[in-house]
């Protein structure tokens, strides 16, 4: 197994040409931060600029002002009234975007509390839970914040799952859940929203298969992670290794062997030799000129013999990346 993980070590050089004016085609948050419309005192009455509100009428309300913005002058606040509730009654703002290179939204949000009359008291995550969602299902809420989950939350990560990052159109939702059935009243859960965004893939690149740690290469190190797993037959079919997914994975677990060891090394691209062609010479003879024999220090003319001498020169030419840097 030592000699297997050294005789592979290489790192390729990934060529990302996606160029930067991609990225509205993929995430364009229309109104991210609140400020196309200035003071909106009802988002059902006048929905903001790229926004549609979906408010329970009576129980909840929406409106734009100057509460809590971290970039410019307006966020979104939403908050409960002292109304009697439903369990699970939710009022949220969505918009339509694009997900398929997205990594992960980032968003600003302060949570309060209020106990009649606008005593600050302490949020109750068994009553109600900010919380982000796609197409309808909850993909993030507060209540990973602790027990109590007032105060203000900047640069907050929802990382986007793979199963949203397909073609086409999906709802993101900002919203205010009441957990609880029954009455409010005397007690208000405020949300105040802003700064909500898109980061990409590798600056707008996109993922790869193959980079498995996600560092926008593929290289050394996620052959280390590959390496590590070799032959294991307890991996999640999901985990990020598990680069085939065919035959050798059932409902339960997965095996990381050289079919995954092929997707891997299908990404390698550069000037160097594709490690495919490589591989395929790998301990035969052949002219010395042959593109890849790379070490010319072993060969007796008229004959050359690919082996490590020429895989070190391979690894060492390989070892960079391209990324393309955010504005």
């Amino acid at each position: 197994m030592k000699a297997m993980n050294v005789g592979i070590l290489v790192c390729g050089v990934v060529a990302l040409l996606l160029a930067g004016s991609a990225r509205a085609d993929d995430c364009e948050i229309i109104n991210g931060s609140f400020e196309l419309d200035g003071y909106v005192e009802d988002v059902t009455a006048q929905e903001p600029n790229g926004w549609t509100a979906d408010i329970p009428a009576g129980k909840f309300k929406g409106y734009i002002y100057t509460d809590w913005a971290t970039e410019g002058f307006f966020n979104l606040t939403l908050h409960s009234e002292w109304k009697t509730f439903e369990g699970g009654e939710t009022a949220t703002v969505s918009q339509p975007v694009s997900l398929v290179n997205v990594e992960r939204i980032v968003f600003d949000l302060k949570l309060d509390k209020q106990r009649y009359p606008y005593i600050p008291a302490e949020w109750d995550p068994n009553e109600a839970t900010a919380v982000v969602m796609i197409d309808g299902e909850v993909v993030w809420d507060s209540d990973g914040f602790g027990p109590d989950v007032r105060g203000e939350h900047t640069d907050v990560v929802y990382l986007v799952e793979e199963k949203y990052r397909s073609e086409g159109p999906h709802l993101l939702s900002l919203g205010l859940r009441i957990n609880e059935a029954g009455s409010f009243y005397g007690r208000r859960y405020v949300t105040f929203w802003d700064m909500v965004e898109c980061d990409f893939f590798c600056g707008g690149a996109g993922p790869m298969e193959g980079d498995i740690d996600g560092d926008c290469c593929v290289d050394i190190n996620d052959l280390k992670l590959l390496a590590g797993l070799w032959l294991s037959e307890a991996v999640d079919p999901n985990d990020k290794a598990n680069l085939f997914r065919g035959d050798d994975d059932l409902s339960s677990f997965a095996m990381i062997d050289f079919r995954d060891f092929a997707n891997y090394a299908a990404v390698w691209a550069g000037d160097m030799a594709g490690l495919a062609e490589f591989a395929a010479s790998w301990l035969t003879v052949v002219d010395p000129d042959y593109e890849y024999n790379l070490f010319h220090g072993d060969d007796v003319r008229p004959k050359g013999r690919i082996n490590f001498f020429d895989f070190a020169i391979l690894g060492d030419k390989w070892l960079a990346c391209n990324i393309i840097e955010g504005p």
